[in-house]
């Protein structure tokens, strides 16, 4: 893949990995100059080391002595990367641990910070709120605290942060109620997930276990003493000791915190030294959502399940198919090329964009981008937007053709001529997009060169009823038994498609897509679970001869444009533009992957560009960094090989020779060695009298062939 060591320590930070010096413990990785090291969390210990190149992955090793490989290795767990934590109305970042998760440093730097005597009070210190109340009387600035721990929570669950006396005596009857009601440990738990923690990003930061995250990169587990004295130092004033912001101030209060906790004798006076003589070291993950659009998705499709408000309720862990790499690749691509788009296109500045990839073995969808800005428009374009699905439909109408004709090739040929039609009483005469007509043209050349005529021809070869059913068998539920359907002339959206499209590297095997793998409850119950749903439509060999001819696109076709991203082998697809180019698409795929990009406008105004300029770029961009091209699409035993003249056979001897696929036993038998017509008739010829009579070399008995002998010998051979 095409990424930065920086950008893969980034995600194992956000999955919960600690970066230290030499990993020794799993959760733990380092980065230095020979590469990144890391050792699983999930599953039996693994460690793997990652080389890189410029700006990609160059090789990796797996196995105690990480040995460096440039040969592919089996998979390692490294476990799920947070995509999303669900926000409250305040727009605050939580993520709620038990008590236990939070190491003993934190809850004894926080006590000494806010409540050293939290354990022996009923929830009101007095000396306290004397304490504040003599400050309050003799200055006139805002009411001051003197707040237990057990208030302070009160505070943040019931009430609102004005400084009224009415307020504070509230808040007195609360922790009392409190007190009452749950035990210290619970308190301290509740404290510990609800406590505020400054801003980030423009979102609250609640709880230490967010603000391990927020501050240092990492999970609350794994915070040092050092940065948990830091934490337990700033919660009086998180912003104004901010270790991000202001760091000088965040390190005194660290040291404080380590005083207090010394003079507690929580600590031992080396452990104490140590922590206040290191340096502060910050690594943030900044708070929000990954992959907003497809965040989106999954919860409408957990609350469709389980009940509205069910994931912000419940506390729900929720996985899906995501690749976090890959959807960080996607919204690069998007972003780079529709910039690309705009500086070379002004008219296109109000242009969208959809691109949604999945896996063709399982239908798990990797990667989702509903649109160009999420904060300006929430609509997902990829799963809710149904436009016209014009010429990439064309493929679809092929693999039906292969799969109801065995004799059928991709060197078969069509008439590129105009044509007219009687549909529910008006003539329809289709176009070619150029408006020319090219005569006699081969499958591979009508799907390459994105011919209209012969695919509306084609159609009809395999029949509008059985085409529209063999479409509605793929998901293209909006297909209607008309001519126009050869040409894509219903809608359709980039989910919809691009799952069609998994029958190419499928096999023939469609793949449903599917967002979500479990939902869990809070105490790790499986809610729901979601398996992969594949099933064969089409025959290995009838999408084996497809995506040959797709990959044609790539090479000589509409496609063409991609190879300016390195991809000039293991990729096929194909191009889509409606009338007025309102509508631009590109559909691929690699073994591993299939694309679907859309680009156009919400309202449908003509764009007047063409798929492989508007659609192509980001496709392209997102295919190459992806690191899944190059491969190879393996044929099965039904489909061979046969050299195939494709020029002077009808004047004499072949001149020009290729490989053609063909249905096994359907294949040409002399190949480029096959005689030229007028050559096989002179040789006929050769056996036969002015009047019909045969020679001698004719088998006795036969009749002379004459004519209609010469035909017959012609076409067998």
């Amino acid at each position: 893949m095409a990424l930065e060591p920086v950008e893969l320590a980034e995600l194992l930070r956000r999955a919960g990995y600690a970066q230290v010096d030499a990993p020794s413990a799993p959760g733990e990785f380092t980065l230095g100059e020979a590469g990144l090291h890391a050792i699983s969390t999930a599953g039996k210990r693994a460690e793997i080391l990652v080389t890189f190149g410029p700006g990609a992955v160059a090789s990796n090793g797996v196995g105690a002595n990480l040995v460096r490989s440039t040969t592919p290795t089996e998979p390692v767990d490294f476990g799920p990367v947070p995509l999303a934590s669900v926000r409250g109305s305040e727009n605050e970042e939580r993520t709620p641990r038990s008590l236990g998760d939070f190491p003993p440093a934190l809850r004894k730097a926080v006590l000494a910070m806010e409540d050293d005597r939290f354990f022996d009070h009923g929830g009101i210190s007095l000396p306290g709120i004397l304490r504040a109340l003599v400050r309050n009387v003799f200055s006139d600035g805002p009411l001051q605290g003197g707040s237990t721990l057990s208030q302070q929570l009160a505070k943040n669950l019931f009430l609102t942060p004005e400084r009224t006396w009415q307020r504070k005596m509230r808040e007195l009857f609360l922790t009392l109620a409190l007190e009452r009601e749950l035990d210290k440990e619970e308190i301290l738990n509740l404290y510990l997930n609800e406590v505020y923690w400054g801003q980030a990003a423009g979102v609250s930061i609640c709880g230490a276990a967010q603000a391990a995250r927020s501050y240092f990169g990492k999970p609350v587990e794994r915070l040092t003493l050092g940065e948990a004295a830091t934490l337990g130092g700033i919660i009086s004033a998180p912003n104004t000791y901010s270790p991000l912001r202001h760091p000088e101030k965040a390190q005194a209060r660290r040291n404080l915190a380590l005083r207090r906790m010394l003079d507690e004798r929580w600590i031992s006076e080396a452990d104490a030294t140590a922590a206040s003589e290191s340096p502060l070291k910050t690594a943030p993950i900044a708070p929000g959502r990954s992959a907003p659009y497809a965040m989106d998705s999954v919860l409408e499709q957990v609350e469709s399940a389980l009940g509205q408000g069910a994931v912000a309720r419940s506390g729900l862990s929720i996985h899906t198919t995501l690749h976090p790499v890959l959807q960080q690749q996607a919204e690069q691509a998007v972003e780079g090329a529709m910039a690309a788009l705009q500086a070379t296109h002004p008219e296109s500045a109000d242009a969208q964009v959809a691109l949604i990839a999945l896996s063709p073995r399982d239908g798990s969808i990797v990667a989702m981008v509903g649109g160009r800005e999420y904060g300006k428009s929430q609509f997902n374009r990829a799963t809710q937007a149904s436009r016209q699905v014009g010429s990439t439909l064309k493929p679809l109408t092929l693999l039906a053709a292969f799969e109801s004709d065995r004799e059928l090739a991709p060197s078969s040929t069509l008439d590129d001529a105009p044509i007219e039609r009687l549909v529910n009483g008006e003539t329809w005469a289709p176009t070619n997009y150029d408006g020319t007509f090219v005569g006699e043209i081969t499958l591979r050349e009508t799907i390459a060169r994105s011919r209209n005529i012969p695919a509306v021809l084609l159609a009809e070869q395999v029949g509008l009823e059985a085409l529209a059913d063999w479409l509605h068998d793929l998901g293209l539920e909006r297909a209607r038994p008309l001519p126009s359907v050869s040409l894509g002339a219903f809608e359709a959206s980039p989910l919809e498609l691009a799952r069609a499209y998994t029958v190419f590297p499928g096999r023939g095997t469609l793949a449903e897509p599917r967002l979500l793998t479990q939902v869990m409850s809070a105490d790790s119950e499986v809610l729901l679970e979601f398996k992969p749903d594949t099933r064969a439509l089409a025959s290995p060999r009838a999408a084996a001869l497809a995506t040959s001819v797709l990959e044609s696109v790539m090479t000589q076709g509409t496609g063409a444009g991609a190879a300016r991203h390195g991809l000039a082998q293991g990729v096929g697809g194909k191009t889509g533009t409606t009338d007025g180019g309102r509508d631009a698409w590109f559909v691929g795929f690699t073994p591993d992957l299939v694309v679907a990009v859309w680009v156009g406008r919400d309202g449908g105004e003509p764009l007047g560009l063409t798929g492989s300029k508007a659609a192509l770029p980001p496709w392209a961009r997102f295919v190459a960094a992806s690191g899944t091209a190059g491969g190879v699409f393996p044929l099965p035993p039904t489909v061979v090989e046969a050299e195939t003249c494709t020029s002077g056979f009808e004047l004499g001897e072949c001149t020009e020779c290729v490989l053609e696929l063909y249905t096994a036993g359907t294949e040409p038998i002399d190949g480029c060695e096959s005689p030229g017509v007028l050559s096989s008739i002179w040789e006929i010829m050769g056996n036969v009298d002015p009047f019909g009579q045969a020679e001698d070399t004719d088998p006795p008995g036969e009749d002379p062939p004459g004519v209609r002998g010469i035909l017959q010998r012609l076409r067998g051979r």
